[in-house]
């Protein structure tokens, strides 16, 4: 990775495939014996095997066109003809040579179905790192080798156990699929640019890129995943392949500094996969024996899966021209946009629960429900809508999914027992407690942006964020059929969420509150 601008922001169910981009999430499906087989020659021991190679001190820090940057480019070579994958590099070989000695390799599993074998996936990762390091391309001592284990010699590593999983399928999938070895990105992304620049496929066949950089040290199962604001539903597509439970942190920005930016530039979506900065970074201490071999295998499985499927799919991602505009700081504005609540009750109430049941109001506003149904400061509401309410979060729940014709028992001070009091709430009811809102990179999907405190979606652990996929195995395609659906289908209703690119089922109940015809 380029040291002249690294990545600045620290940005996932078995057998959940999206089988085409913004399509609505399938349930588990049967793999193939090849696919199962592709999938388990994923190696961590030989992505190791592949690491030490490169890393080793006698590639002298693999710098672009230095000695050792051409043996581990030979090692490549060699690697990618015993596969026996077609050349994609210049006249068909597997080298593209550019000014002014540096080296991409190339090489392609040609798509099997001529519908769409002309269109291409590009999965790339550079091979070459800063050499003996100098000045302003270092953040160590001068001078000594910089392995550059994780950088990038995790991701050229990964790239070849993908192209080998490729080979071992019985049947290529329908698509292209090109992969690229970079030389130059350290130098500033010179190979990535010299492709596109000069492809050796049309790039206008070129429908995504996926970019692999310091995959090697996945810590605390979190990885960075960079690229989903660029084409509709690339964040489910990423998520419903985490079947191993990582924790992804998906990044708005799109910025200049690794070798997926050039093809972003041209209007191609992208995907770059990354497992962050650490103090080993363009150091001399970058070396093969800190690589968890075992989280690499669990990422390139990852995104084995996601082209398998994508290179099958009926439609694939177009390109998102809005996410140019968009950073890590249009995220924190949108996400702090306070979220529109319906103004129901028009009353304030204690947060703290008394000794016996119930919570006292603080305010009235004046003309509000609570103020025509003469509820008063310092009333004890002991039941709203038929449900006890002991504590702040009770009477929240109750007021926000009650419907419009209620009532309350109330207990007010100086009396002995409560009366009933009859309300008419205003604005609609929310059945079960939350408020969303939704987004053109992500169709059929609604993010929660708000879950009130003691509904049943908070009861069930819903939580702002959240990304709703179905609701009782069924899509959406939009906003009103996500409403119809959670306004009238019977008790239980069962979601299917994603959170932090981790796909799960959570089931709502409504039953605790009797009083079910809210729309």
């Amino acid at each position: 990775m380029s040291c002249r601008r690294p990545f600045l922001t620290r940005v996932l169910v078995v057998g959940w495939v999206a089988l085409s981009v913004g399509a609505t999430l399938s349930w588990p499906v049967e793999r193939s014996a090849s696919y199962v087989a592709a999938l388990e020659s994923i190696r961590a021991e030989e992505l190791q095997e592949h690491v030490n190679y490169l890393a080793d001190e006698k590639r002298e820090g693999r710098e672009a066109g230095t000695q050792g940057g051409y043996a581990a480019g030979e090692y490549l070579r060699q690697r990618l003809a015993a596969l026996k994958l077609g050349g994609a590099g210049t006249d068909g070989a597997y080298l593209q040579a550019f000014t002014p000695n540096f080296r991409n390799l190339l090489a392609t599993v040609q798509g099997s179905d001529p519908k769409v074998r002309s269109e291409v996936i590009v999965v790339g990762a550079h091979y070459d790192h800063i050499g003996l390091g100098k000045k302003g391309n270092t953040l160590g001592e001068v001078g000594v080798v910089h392995p550059g284990a994780d950088d990038n010699a995790s991701g050229t590593s990964g790239l070849l156990e993908l192209a080998q999983a490729f080979t071992i399928l019985a049947e290529s999938p329908r698509r292209t699929v090109l992969f690229a070895f970079w030389d130059g990105e350290e130098k500033g992304m010179l190979g990535s640019k010299y492709w596109v620049a000069h492809p050796t496929i049309p790039l206008e066949r070129v429908r995504l890129m996926v970019n692999m950089d310091m995959i090697g040290r996945l810590r605390k199962d979190r990885l960075l995943v960079f690229g989903t604001r660029s084409g509709d539903g690339l964040r489910r597509l990423v998520s419903t392949h985490n079947d191993s439970a990582l924790r992804m942190e998906f990044s708005w920005n799109a910025l200049p500094n690794a070798d997926h930016f050039p093809f972003f530039s041209h209007d191609i979506p992208f995907l770059a996969f990354h497992t962050d900065l650490h103090e080993q970074y363009h150091r001399p201490s970058d070396k093969a024996d800190l690589i968890d071999s075992v989280g690499m295998r669990r990422v390139i499985r990852l995104v084995f899966g996601l082209i398998y499927d994508l290179a099958n799919a009926e439609e694939v991602p177009v390109f998102r021209a809005a996410a140019r505009n968009e950073s890590e700081e249009t995220r924190r504005t949108l996400a702090q946009q306070p979220p529109q609540l319906p103004e129901r009750l028009g009353a304030s109430w204690s947060a703290e629960a008394p000794a016996e049941r119930g919570i006292w109001l603080l305010t009235v506003r004046e003309r509000s429900s609570a103020h025509r149904a003469g509820l008063r400061p310092n009333d004890r509401i002991l039941q709203f809508a038929g449900r006890d309410i002991r504590s702040s979060d009770d009477l929240s729940g109750a007021v926000f999914t009650a419907p419009t014709q209620t009532s309350a028992q109330v207990l007010r001070p100086g009396d002995t027992k409560p009366s009933q009091i009859k309300i008419e709430l205003e604005g609609k009811p929310l059945r079960i407690g939350i408020v969303w809102r939704v987004d053109d990179a992500e169709r059929g999907t609604a993010i929660v942006s708000w879950v009130a405190p003691g509904s049943p979606a908070a009861r069930a652990g819903l939580q702002a964020d959240d990304r709703i996929y179905q609701v009782n195995g069924r899509g959406f395609a939009n906003e009103e059929e996500l409403s119809k659906l959670l306004s009238t289908l019977p008790d239980p209703i069962h979601l299917g969420i994603e959170r932090d690119g981790q796909v799960r089922g959570v089931e709502l109940r409504i039953e605790t509150n009797p009083l079910r015809r809210a729309a």
